[in-house]
């Protein structure tokens, strides 16, 4: 066929993750010339007072409090709410703006990389679209899942646990792994490293620890876990701040005298400062996880939140590539144990290698593909069923 199959990928701005992702795909499917694209937030786009309120909302659970007990009971109770009368409103919630960027865009797919509940209500409209969604964390709570969805895009084989118990038979899933950018998938080698270092005044012969605070600052308790590590003379310790400007100021003034600390605020090249290091602390995105698995650091996960944080978390530390701690002194106590232990040091990183699945974007990309010829083929069987039997 000459025509090119044109996606329509919704993400939303809810964290950093799934607007990463759905960037990441859209740079697959530039490389595919059978292949055209439209990118819709349509959360920021169509309804940007609300998009605000439920950010802020977002952002209020990493901190203890009523708002992260709601967000708990609604992410866990899912599975009973979904199912009620009371919930037809938020799962049709976007659909008049959406059939209408349908209306404009004329997709012949549709991918989910944020679960806009909405778009499993389009054959009710009669709209015949195939839906597919990619979830990205290790976890997927019934937001993510519908029987809908031709194919959901899994990061590792634990989440069709989830899908099974919602009906979901197995042809509606395939492991993908969650697409990440192509240069977290090139192997590390001793004079990457070596050369890496310089660039970064890292010296040899010391342990390498990463501490990302996140976009939003986070990771809580940061000068006491910085003075912590820095008081250890064979550390050298990577803080990225993110965009925390305040953060990155207050560190630079009250510790920036320190010689083995090395202080970031953005940076777009995380993936060299993992590679020069040896353990990593941080919050458990799901973006975040699979970049380790990718490079192979392993990770101490600090006071993850429920929801997919604290599963990301759990399935990370079930298989014994990252470790959880909820106060400062463990997590400093973790590292130290990890960075002393050669034997075990090298156990979590060959474990978080092995979570890793490569190019990810690719293996989704030929997954559309090939089932939306099928879709097509299906249509047309049935179209030519109808017409004998009328």
């Amino acid at each position: 066929m000459d025509k090119k199959i044109n996606v329509l990928i919704l993400t939303a701005p809810y964290g950093n993750g799934h607007l990463a992702v759905a960037n990441t795909l859209v740079e697959e499917l530039k490389k595919h010339d059978d292949f055209t694209y439209t990118l819709y937030d349509i959360y920021t786009e169509d309804y940007p007072a609300t998009t605000k309120f439920i950010q802020k909302f977002y952002y209020s659970t990493y901190k203890k409090g009523l708002q992260q007990q709601a967000y708990r009971f609604f992410y866990y109770g899912s599975d009973k709410l979904l199912d009620l009368k009371i919930a037809k409103p938020y799962l049709r919630f976007g659909l008049k703006k959406m059939l209408k960027k349908i209306e404009e865009t004329k997709p012949d797919i549709i991918l989910n990389t944020f679960p806009v509940n909405c778009t499993y209500n389009l054959r009710d409209e009669g709209v015949n679209i195939p839906v597919y969604t990619l979830i990205t964390d290790y976890f997927a709570n019934s937001n993510w899942i519908s029987k809908q969805t031709r194919i959901h895009f899994l990061a590792c084989p634990n989440v069709s646990n989830q899908l099974k118990r919602r009906g979901i038979e197995e042809d509606q899933y395939r492991v993908t792994g969650i697409p990440i950018k192509p240069i977290f998938y090139e192997d590390t080698t001793e004079d990457m490293i070596k050369e890496l270092k310089k660039k970064y005044q890292v010296p040899e012969g010391k342990k390498v620890v990463l501490l990302t605070a996140g976009a939003q600052g986070v990771v809580p308790n940061v000068n006491r876990i910085v003075s912590y590590l820095t008081n250890e003379d064979n550390i050298e310790l990577l803080v990225v701040c993110g965009r925390n400007t305040r953060l990155y100021k207050r560190l630079k003034r009250k510790l920036g005298h320190l010689k083995n600390l090395h202080l970031f605020q953005f940076v777009h090249t995380m993936h060299e400062l993992m590679r020069i290091s040896d353990v990593m602390i941080t919050k458990p995105g799901g973006i975040t996880m699979t970049e380790a698995a990718n490079i192979g650091i392993p990770v101490v996960l600090y006071r993850p939140v429920y929801g997919q944080e604290l599963e990301n978390a759990i399935y990370f530390s079930s298989k014994r590539a990252a470790t959880i701690s909820l106060q400062e002194d463990e997590l400093v106590y973790k590292v130290l144990t990890i960075l002393n232990d050669e034997e075990l040091l090298q156990e979590m990183k060959n474990n978080i290698k092995k979570i890793a699945i490569k190019h990810s974007a690719k293996l989704i990309v030929e997954h559309l593909r090939t089932d939306y010829y099928k879709f097509l083929e299906d249509e047309h069987a049935h179209h030519e069923h109808q017409e004998v039997k009328a």
